[in-house]
């Protein structure tokens, strides 16, 4: 999860360098539901059927796949790919707050505290380090991107709370197309811009449909049913670190000082959120799931 979840960011950054953000976000998210809608029917499995596991899976798809893709689409075209990822690690830090209050078991503690305190630092860094000759875009995008893992953190309490039984392919299949249908108003504004899809870009397509959402989704889903919520957390240590790197070797992506002491700080506070988390008796907390590209 970790090996594709970090080269995604990259993938999205190829991908709207040749196609209009919207159109690349809103065709990948329909290509997402179909595969995996398709694959819920030949394996026979079941959809979410009640009221509440339909709404936590829409609500959960809007945030998750919806908001969040439409920011990040957009935003990767004035951020550093890798610096995307590092504001997305900021969800599990996010989800431990919110659980205090809705997840039996899963209370706060002064390292989660302490974790929070250094991730609002690192992010506050991170917001202010585009510099000024980067335009507007570039500041709106991080603004944005500071407060999307808060999304992400709600969509986590729903899917603990009421999908941790379903089908991990069907609720991924079904918050998919309701974020494929908010995508859909976004895509509209794009249409007859002009669409470049050269190898990089198709090749770049098929690994965020195949690799980031079908695979990666669904697994990241799967892996809540058998570990720790504090262990896979840990995942969101390596996976920005992966994407800064990928950015800066593969793409030349140029970093600041500022834009590492920020990351840094992030992926500390991460890292103290899984360790404070560890420390929790064994079956006390349900699974929670966490939001990733």
């Amino acid at each position: 999860m970790v090996l594709l979840w970090g080269s995604t960011w990259a993938a999205i950054k190829i991908g709207v360098a040749q196609v209009p953000p919207y159109l690349f976000a809103f065709e990948r998210a329909v290509a997402v539901a179909t595969i995996l809608t398709i694959t819920v029917l030949v394996l026979r499995q079941s959809f979410p059927r009640t009221r509440a596991t339909l709404l936590a899976s829409g609500i959960s798809g809007l945030f998750n796949i919806g908001t969040s893709w439409a920011l990040i689409f957009w935003a990767e075209q004035f951020v550093p790919s890798g610096l995307v990822a590092v504001f997305g690690a900021m969800a599990p830090v996010w989800t431990a707050i919110l659980a205090h209050f809705f997840v039996h078991g899963d209370r706060l503690s002064r390292l989660k505290v302490v974790a929070l305190v250094l991730g609002l630092v690192g992010t506050a860094l991170l917001v202010g380090a585009p510099a000024a000759s980067e335009g507007p875009n570039a500041l709106l995008a991080t603004v944005l991107l500071a407060v999307m893992p808060v999304s992400w953190a709600v969509a986590a309490i729903l899917i603990a709370k009421f999908l941790s039984r379903e089908s991990p392919i069907a609720v991924v299949g079904v918050g998919t197309w309701v974020g494929a249908a908010f995508l859909l108003p976004f895509a509209l504004t794009q249409v007859g811009q002009p669409q470049h899809w050269n190898p990089s870009s198709i090749l770049a397509f098929a690994y965020l449909v195949v690799g980031g959402s079908c695979v990666g989704l669904v697994l990241n889903a799967w892996l809540y049913r058998k570990l720790r919520p504090t262990t896979v957390t840990l995942s969101q240590v390596l996976i920005p670190t992966q994407a800064l790197l990928i950015g800066a070797f593969a793409l030349g992506e140029a970093f600041s000082v500022r834009m590492l002491a920020g990351a840094a700080l992030v992926v500390s506070a991460v890292a103290l959120n899984a360790r404070a988390g560890s420390s929790a008796p064994a079956g006390e907390v349900q699974p929670v799931a966490t939001a990733a590209e």
